[in-house]
């Protein structure tokens, strides 16, 4: 199934520098990165609020190599939608304020339906939009919390310490969610035995006291997890996440009773039937050659891996690159050519999957990935500070990658234990950093998330009604609902980059009156649910990456 490559240390050692050797960058540009300008221009709010609520604003200014951009120094003017709302007429940023402000209590709107701030330069041409707020006349029922829950430090084979990362996810990049997970056996260019041995003595303890340290009900909730990691050319990589620190225990990929896929979520239902908290599973990169994650070769666990990462900075998995998918993987050995690994094919396998997406940055920034952009040097403070590890080696040289992922998380509060119901139930989605884009998919009534995200119909060729809601960070190109692995119906909106607001929002209804067909992958795996999912894109603007959101499945059922 894998080729016949070196495995371990010494493999990801030549695989690295064969990468080097071809990617290499020109010395003049390194240097001419030393210096950035600003590029661009971020705004965050919360996504789901109520009319008169007070809420926070964070203002961010990026440079060309997507890092925040502190020698800006002057204002920026504000507008809003909602004509009777509040908030700040301009933004002042000093030069000195680490290229982001946070000003609290200083915006409330006061009309119910999806707003808008948006930002200027004076004397500039530009138009700076925030992301989407839904406003609702009550409190609403549940909120979409923001997140970023893969992320790697030093304690593996990343940079920086834990307490950086998450200051900057809270305080920086404004997320409700953070959570690192660390290799359990894949450390920087040390064998795996060693990792092991750190992680088990040490790093592990050290990951949960940190993010129990940080967690904060109401205001900012950290997971613990870590990778169960398989090396290169032996398998794919699972994280693993607990709903409560206390319980939570590390079951490495290399213990003769965890080697296995099968075997880790044997152990993890022991783990659930001893304990009250929860664990979750999350296969991810599973199109990558060096580290696949074969569906057909697995004796998958749709309740304890009731997710898989659809897309991340490797780019995405739901596809395969030549049939459409723009984020095929490049990083790395690039996409495997085998059917099996795609979240299409896991779907038609019968798999309940949900789709989340995520970072796997391997440095102190989560919500903000930097290694797609243009080969830069990290600041000698960086290296000082982080030390050595692939977020700051990646940054040096072109390693294809994309921008990370975020994952929205629908749920009543923010606590831990809401945001793991999220996860478990797949009330979930996933979209490319960083935007917010708010989104909805409903059949028949059911979201995801929603009564086990499935739809039983009373007879086969019932009428159901398809229905989306979408609120994007930029004009939306298109909307369109996957069923069974293929486009069903599509929303072409605009090409245009600079489209009015209005380009950035729609509504639509479909209804599918076909006779649930369900799918099949071979004789022994199929499903008889019809699977639909939402994918959303943005127009991109010059060279940047499209915005992209995937939302669902919501499975329809046969009668019995």
């Amino acid at each position: 199934m894998f080729d016949a490559e070196p495995t371990g240390t010494l493999g990801k050692f030549a695989e690295t520098m064969r990468v080097f050797a071809e990617r290499r960058p020109s010395v003049r540009d390194l240097l001419r990165s030393r210096t950035g300008s600003l590029d661009r221009i971020h705004a965050v709010l919360p996504s789901t609020v109520a009319v008169g609520e007070s809420l926070d604003l964070t203002v961010q200014v990026w440079d060309e190599y997507e890092r925040l951009h502190g020698a800006y120094d002057g204002d920026l003017r504000v507008s809003a939608t909602d004509d009777t709302a509040t908030y700040p007429d301009r933004v002042s940023l000093a030069g000195d304020d680490e290229g982001y402000v946070r000003l609290a209590d200083a915006v409330s709107f006061e009309t119910p339906g999806v707003h808008y701030l948006t930002f200027s330069r004076p004397g500039f041409d530009e138009r700076y939009v925030s992301n989407p707020v839904s406003v609702s006349a009550d409190s609403p029922d549940e909120r979409v919390y923001w997140g970023d829950i893969h992320l790697h430090s030093r304690l593996s084979d990343g940079t920086g310490n834990l307490k950086k990362g998450y200051r900057f996810g809270r305080d920086a990049m404004d997320l409700d969610v953070v959570a690192y997970t660390d290799h359990d056996t894949m450390g920087f260019f040390i064998p795996p035995s060693l990792q092991r041995a750190l992680m088990h003595g040490w790093y592990f303890d050290r990951s949960r006291r940190v993010a129990d340290r940080f967690n904060d009900p109401d205001e900012f909730v950290t997971l613990v997890g870590y990778e169960w990691t398989k090396q290169p050319n032996c398998g794919g990589h699972v994280n693993v996440y607990f709903e409560d620190a206390d319980d939570a225990v590390l079951l490495d990929s290399r213990g003769g009773t965890t080697d296995t896929y099968e075997k880790l979520w044997s152990r993890l239902r022991e783990f659930e039937s001893t304990r009250d908290s929860r664990v979750v599973t999350i296969p991810h990169h599973p199109t990558e050659r060096m580290y696949p994650f074969d569906f057909s070769a697995v004796e998958y666990d749709d309740e304890l891996a009731p997710l898989v990462e659809v897309y991340s900075q490797w780019g995405s998995g739901e596809l395969p690159g030549d049939e459409g998918n723009p984020f095929p993987l490049a990083m790395g050995r690039g996409e495997t050519g085998e059917s099996g690994h795609f979240v299409r094919d896991a779907l038609s396998m019968g798999h309940r999957v949900g789709l989340v997406a995520g970072a796997d940055y391997h440095g102190p920034h989560p919500g903000h990935s930097l290694i797609h952009a243009d080969p830069h040097l990290p600041s000698v403070r960086e290296w000082v500070e982080d030390g050595v590890g692939w977020s700051s080696i990646w940054r040096v040289w072109n390693e294809r990658s994309y921008p990370g992922g975020l994952s929205a998380f629908r749920a009543p509060e923010l606590t831990r234990e809401a945001v793991f119901e999220s996860l478990r139930s797949r009330r979930v989605y996933g979209t490319t950093q960083p935007h917010r884009i708010l989104a909805s998919l409903s059949v028949g009534g059911v979201e995801p998330g929603q009564n086990d995200s499935s739809l039983r119909l009373a007879a086969r060729d019932e009428l159901r009604e398809v229905d989306i809601e979408v609120a994007g960070t930029a004009p939306l190109e298109r909307v369109e609902v996957v069923k069974n692995g293929e486009t069903w119906r599509s929303q072409a909106i605009t090409s245009d980059p600079d489209a009015p607001l209005s380009a950035y929002t729609t509504s639509v209804s479909w209804t599918d009156d076909d006779p649930v067909e369900g799918t099949v992958w071979d004789d022994d795996r199929r499903s008889a649910a019809d699977a639909y999912y939402l994918r959303i894109t943005q127009v991109p603007r010059d060279c940047e990456f499209p915005g992209t959101a995937w939302v669902g499945p919501v499975w329809v059922e046969p009668p019995d």
